[in-house]
């Protein structure tokens, strides 16, 4: 229940901040062993947290999308190179990406807070916009069934606003 809080306080945080600063673009899909599966395709945009502490990849549109807290450690760039997925609540590792999938099944809203997996990220050569590939897994909230997820995001440019981005109770 604590991480289904976590991820609730990191979404409610990006989605009362979201502007039209969509720059991105966003392609996810969560499998369900052996054979259910969702995709769903959103803007994105980067955001930088306020008080230092990170920055926010997010797409969301319809019900759908990811969020991506990603914690570089120090400086005020998003370093590129590879974030472990910390497990949720992790507020001691210094370094590592905290991840919230919502996503929708016919009408119902499915979300999981990732557990294990990688975000990568590269910046571009130019523009300053940032790409990043998730691959990992977690428990789903409602079924308490284990999925997949993978997702894209490509042509991310960091947003003039902040967001708050904390640990919630």
């Amino acid at each position: 229940m604590k991480g289904t809080a976590l991820g609730l306080a990191l979404w409610t945080a990006a989605c009362s901040s979201a502007s039209d600063e969509r720059d991105g673009r966003l392609t996810a899909s969560v499998q369900y062993p052996p054979a259910d599966s969702a995709r769903f395709e959103t803007p994105a945009w980067l955001r930088r947290c306020g008080g230092g502490r990170g920055f926010l990849l997010e797409g969301i549109a319809r019900g759908n999308g990811v969020l991506v807290w990603l914690r570089p450690g120090s400086g005020d760039t998003v370093p590129a190179g590879s974030y472990p997925v910390l497990a949720r609540g992790d507020t001691f590792a210094p370094r590592g990406a905290v991840v919230a999938v919502r996503f929708m099944a016919g009408d119902l809203a499915r979300g999981l807070g990732l557990d294990s997996g990688a975000v990568v990220v590269t910046r571009a050569v130019t523009g300053g916009g940032v790409s990043a590939q998730l691959r990992g897994g977690g428990l789903e909230t409602m079924g308490g069934r284990r999925a997949a997820v993978e997702a894209s995001f490509t042509g991310t440019v960091l947003a003039a606003d902040t967001v708050p981005c904390r640990v919630g109770p």
